[in-house]
């Protein structure tokens, strides 16, 4: 701010924690890339990554005194069932990223909602608190899966970071 500025300055004690920083946690192989590649049949045979990889995540969080929202995946979840609890734990949000990591378009609004509801399921039990938000795989909701949005209020959700303002052959609006 210089002398110049109109503003007057705000002490950051009065302004409420804002989590900013977000991530998805699935294994390489729950990739949008892997689909039709890596069977669902086959998940429980590949190595799980996701482990190391959130332990050197949240220990640089932990060092810099953030918090974030962590999209879980449900299989994620059901394979680590010690993640879920460690980093609801640590202080951070547990949000749902679906149970099988379905872009919307291969989904109906009754199979979305299976898979949605398995999702909250699972990391509510295992977190402890409420599921409030929601982001969708590949960034999958667009104008052609906006039916999901009505889904996700019927749910109970209060949030979806699903929409990517871009212009993509894949996802986007």
């Amino acid at each position: 701010m210089n002398e110049d500025s109109p503003q007057t300055p705000v002490a950051s004690s009065t302004l409420p924690a804002v989590r900013c920083l977000s991530f998805d946690v699935e294994e390489y192989f729950h990739i949008e890339a892997g689909y039709g590649r890596v069977k669902r049949e086959s998940w429980d045979q590949w190595p799980s990554r996701v482990e190391g990889a959130m332990d050197r995540l949240l220990a640089v969080l932990d060092r810099h005194g953030v918090k974030a929202t962590f999209f879980v995946l449900g299989d994620v979840a059901r394979r680590c069932p010690r993640l879920v609890p460690h980093v609801a734990d640590l202080g951070h949000e547990i949000a749902s990223h679906g149970f099988n990591h379905d872009r919307l378009h291969r989904l109906t609004p009754e199979t979305f909602k299976v898979d949605l509801r398995a999702s909250m399921d699972l990391l509510e039990q295992q977190s402890g608190r409420p599921v409030l938000g929601y982001r969708a795989p590949t960034w999958s909701v667009t104008r052609r899966t906006s039916w999901a949005v009505d889904v996700l209020i019927e749910e109970g959700l209060r949030y979806d970071a699903s929409i990517f303002p871009v212009r993509h052959p894949a996802y986007g609006v």
